[in-house]
């Protein structure tokens, strides 16, 4: 009977022993570390990647320093506006039906209706593509201004009211969750 000895290793101690028996030895787990670690740092990098795509984008204004410049002048048209004290009310249909009416009641400090102005109500959504929605209200007295507003898709919209009377302006920005018809 004969007996093949190159299938026998070495008994400890004696014999040659081959490079990567030298260097791992019996722990062959050793290069199952780098192959974890790697599949480690590409779920990390799959979660930032998921994570980036899926938040704001972070375009906020397109002429930045043009509006660091005027800074001052923004507050100073923020104090302005508190000193006038000025009440807005903003009523916005939650359930925007296609014939829904966006309504503005504006006041003075003393509660005293402002009529004749002029009142802009922008609403914007801010996902991946913003959607804006702008329209021009009309007076309908007694402080009260209306218009007829569609969305086009369910969400968090901001909205936005810029309303001038005899010169003055009160800008005032409120956040509404609306259900569009047929979008959800």
């Amino acid at each position: 009977m004969s007996t093949d000895t190159a299938s026998i290793p070495p008994a400890p101690g004696t014999g040659r022993k081959t490079l990567a028996y030298r260097l791992f030895g019996d722990h062959r787990w050793i290069p199952w570390l780098f192959v974890g670690g790697f599949l480690l740092l590409f779920v990390i990098t799959g979660n930032f990647v998921r994570l980036a795509l899926g938040t704001f984008p972070g375009l906020v204004t397109t002429n930045a320093y043009e509006r660091g410049l005027a800074y001052d002048d923004i507050l100073a048209a923020e104090r302005a506006q508190e000193e006038r004290g000025w009440q807005l009310d903003i009523a916005i249909p939650t359930y925007a039906e296609p014939d829904a009416i966006a309504a503005v009641t504006l006041t003075d400090r003393y509660g005293d209706a402002l009529s004749g102005g002029t009142v802009i109500l922008m609403a914007e959504r801010m996902t991946r593509y913003a959607q804006q929605v702008r329209v021009t209200m009309r007076d309908v007295g007694g402080g009260r201004y209306e218009a007829p507003m569609t969305f086009p898709i369910s969400g968090r919209w901001l909205v936005s009211v810029l309303a001038e009377v005899e010169g003055e302006r009160h800008f005032e920005t409120q956040e509404v969750f609306l259900r569009a018809p047929g979008v959800n």
